[in-house]
């Protein structure tokens, strides 16, 4: 294990798990996204073996899964790049996403932002540009708000992807309010994680990364104030991309609120 390995505990240690997931789906036949930096860093990063429970329970599905909510989240920028004179594209927590150099050129400005542990380990691999920018700090320090580019607020896309289940339930209110009242018109594009997601916490507090805010559905979100735009369940998501065994039995527990809305993607505007 790498050094940069060793210095990644906590919520940034978890970072490496969608890393890899993206690095094995470029050996998919028909990879629904190409991410060769994916598979480079990783091999520049290492692996933590320490993570090996968790990344084996979910084995095959977890590749999968990661290559589903990665194209995702890439169809939703993309869309919102295509639509806006000025698009801000914003990730928050962002680990080692390489979502900028697949889809992000014809931004206005891209932003990465992430704990300074994490924005450490990305100049080494990444190179910040004035189109393309780092920002070192907790999404919960709200100074970073004054640190976006001025513009309209309805050119902004931010991205949650894999964050706010990792908060507290006030702490995910307090980061809303906060930024509904900086960026009104803003869309955020979240992942969120229902009730169900519980049995699998043990192993996530195993490695100091437990999950602590869980959804019952998306009228959870609109009681925070967020307009729901879109909603997904991912596991109703590019079902193709599954073993047929595997869509049947997703196209039967979907039918099922409570496994459909384990793990969703949804679209609001703040």
């Amino acid at each position: 294990m790498s050094q940069i390995v060793n210095e990644l505990t906590g919520v940034p240690r978890t970072l490496l798990l969608p890393l890899r997931g993206r690095a094995e789906a470029q050996a998919h036949l028909n990879p629904l996204f190409q991410d060769p930096l994916a598979v480079e860093w990783l091999k520049l990063v290492g692996w933590d073996r320490e993570l090996d429970a968790l990344y084996s329970k979910a084995g095959k599905a977890f590749s999968i899964l990661t290559a589903i909510r990665t194209y995702h989240h890439d169809q939703i920028a993309s869309c919102h790049i295509a639509n806006y004179s000025h698009p801000v594209v914003v990730e928050l927590g962002a680990g080692l996403s390489s979502r900028f150099h697949r889809i992000g050129q014809n931004a206005y400005r891209w932003l990465e932002l992430d704990l300074p542990v994490v924005t450490k380990l990305r100049h080494q691999l990444d190179t910040q540009t004035q189109q393309h920018q780092f920002i070192s700090t907790s999404v919960m320090d709200f100074d970073w708000m004054d640190t976006l580019p001025n513009v309209a607020p309805e050119n902004i896309l931010f991205i949650a992807e894999g964050l706010l289940m990792y908060l507290e339930i006030n702490e995910v209110k307090q980061l809303i309010s906060a930024m509904r009242s900086s960026f009104p018109g803003a869309t955020l594009d979240v992942e969120v994680v229902g009730r169900s997601a519980k049995i699998s916490n043990k192993i996530f507090t195993q490695i100091g990364a437990p999950l602590k805010w869980f959804v019952k559905n998306q009228e959870d979100l609109t009681a925070m104030g967020l307009q729901v735009v879109n909603s997904w369940s991912m596991y109703q998501l590019y079902l193709e991309r599954w073993p047929w065994p595997w869509r049947l039995l997703l196209r039967f527990m979907t039918q099922f609120p409570y496994f459909r809305n384990t793990y969703m993607i949804v679209e609001t505007k703040l």
